[in-house]
């Protein structure tokens, strides 16, 4: 059967639903910033029902599901809750149906966490709408229920002020002949087996960026002895992310497809580099925020989605030829954290000097978001921004100050860091990633750690924040003797 999951993972990448269905030990294990994404979907789910009155759930999934709604109609149910349709070889479950009396036809109200309509929601809800009808119950109109970017919390949650209702009938009944194609095409995917792998690579929407694509190349590596019919941008594609190895694939077809090894090469603008650093004044302050967002706000004044920060790290070098010194700060209570970070930051960052961070962007936009909420911190946060320095910009390909061929004309500090300081590596951190350090914040702070663990998060999370910092300093120094 081929289920809305299915089909959702199919528009996304043909390559995902094939996997899904035939090796899916080859996809990733969800990490801690997916779990939570998937926990507070459900809280999304449950608070969107409360803008409907007396529903009923129907328990189950596929065939199971399907019995009990069909028993929940027959029972008189006008609101139904997690509904299942099946009919033939699809399937799906909605989120809410609701039985218009007059005629006896159903609306659809399907639930996100975004905060806007987007295209592939279109045909989430068309793929339902399909279903539904198909198995003989009739659907008037379809609705997405998602969240309202405007709403700011002040006391408890106000459903109806949080979500936003849009009707799309019109755009899902236009793009249905579109969307039932695609379901016969998806149903053919999901049943190819060796002799398709050509057509599975081939399929891919984005070679030069799906993940899908990679797992399944490097675990199939017969993939080599049907390159001669990839298709040119994939197989180019493939090579140049060094998904494939050039070695291993003819030297005509790699001229056909016009692959050349890439050159390495260095260009480092000094002039430029230089006149970019002048601007930095000691004590110099690398500085790197951690934050937490959420659809749902957590606290008083605080938007859906709204970047929280939680923790920091700062490092702190008074001139030149001083040691760096370094100081942090981590909420270690669920609550609103931006007082108590704030307060500490003002004592951390004197009134003068540069602050280094990468990507200014990101730490800017906080701050100016804090001193909306904490306005007595207003001067202080309008200081730290002007003083500011984006170390990234360095990097920026466009910029063509620092660049190398293992950059890949990216400037990500994940990107940069290895290349220039591989002393210094996230690998050997328990926490490698923003996401994950994201959700940490709500595990350290839930009361169910033992006081080991407890620590031990912790730490972790201190540690990595920390690095960030770390590479920033050793970044610029690098950056330093070599336009010496």
């Amino acid at each position: 059967m081929l289920t809305k999951t299915d089909f959702m993972n199919y528009l996304e990448c043909p390559m995902y639903l094939w996997l899904s269905k035939h090796r899916p030990e080859l996809l990733p294990k969800d990490t801690p910033e997916k779990e939570r994404i998937f926990a507070m979907g459900r809280q999304v789910d449950e608070l969107a029902k409360k803008l409907f009155s007396a529903g009923i759930e129907a328990q189950g999934y596929n065939e199971q599901g399907w019995e009990n709604t069909k028993k929940a109609i027959a029972g008189g149910a006008e609101i139904i809750f997690q509904p299942t349709a099946v009919s033939g070889n699809i399937g799906c479950r909605a989120d809410i149906l609701v039985k218009n009396k007059k005629d006896n036809t159903w609306d659809i109200h399907e639930v996100k966490m975004a905060t806007k309509v987007k295209k592939e929601y279109i045909f989430d809800v068309g793929f339902q709408r399909i279903c539904f009808e198909n198995a003989g119950i009739t659907i008037s109109s379809t609705h997405l229920v998602h969240i309202n970017s405007d709403y700011v919390r002040k006391g408890e949650i106000n459903p109806r002020e949080l979500f936003a209702i849009s009707d799309i009938t019109d755009e899902v009944n236009r793009k249905l002949p579109e969307i039932q194609d695609e379901i016969e095409r998806a149903l053919v995917v999901a049943d190819w087996k060796e002799d398709h792998y050509a057509n599975l690579v081939n399929g891919c929407h984005n070679a030069k960026n799906c993940e899908y694509i990679e797992y399944f190349c490097k675990e199939n590596p017969k993939v080599y002895s049907f390159s001669s019919v990839l298709l040119p941008q994939t197989l180019l594609a493939l090579l140049d992310r060094n998904i494939l190895d050039y070695r291993n694939v003819p030297a005509d077809i790699l001229q056909a497809v016009g692959y050349e090894l890439e050159q390495e090469f260095t260009e480092i603008n000094a002039l430029a580099i230089k006149k970019e650093f002048e601007k930095l004044q000691y004590p110099l302050y690398f500085f790197d925020y951690e934050t937490y967002n959420s659809p749902i706000p957590p606290f008083d004044g605080v938007k859906p989605y709204q970047q929280i920060p939680f923790q920091y790290s700062l490092m702190i070098q008074d001139n030149p030829t001083a040691s760096v010194r370094h100081t942090d700060f981590l909420m270690k209570k669920f609550e609103n954290p931006m007082r108590d970070l704030l307060s500490k930051l003002e004592k951390d960052i004197g009134p003068t000097g540069s602050i280094i961070v990468w990507f200014a962007l990101f730490e800017s936009k906080r701050n100016e978001e804090m001193a909306e909420q904490e306005p007595e911190f207003i001067d202080f946060l309008k200081s730290v921004n002007e003083r500011m320095f984006d170390l990234m910009l360095i990097f920026k390909f466009k910029n063509k100050m620092y660049i190398k061929s293992e950059f890949k004309k990216l400037a990500s500090l994940k990107i940069v860091l290895p290349v220039l300081c591989p002393e210094l590596s996230y690998s050997s951190l328990a926490i490698q990633e923003g996401g994950t350090a994201s959700a940490s914040w709500p595990i350290l702070t839930n009361g169910v750690l033992t006081p080991h663990e407890k620590i031990k998060l912790e730490n972790d999370m201190l540690e990595y924040c920390k690095r960030d910092t770390q590479a920033m300093v050793s970044i610029l120094h690098r950056v330093y003797k070599d336009i010496e």
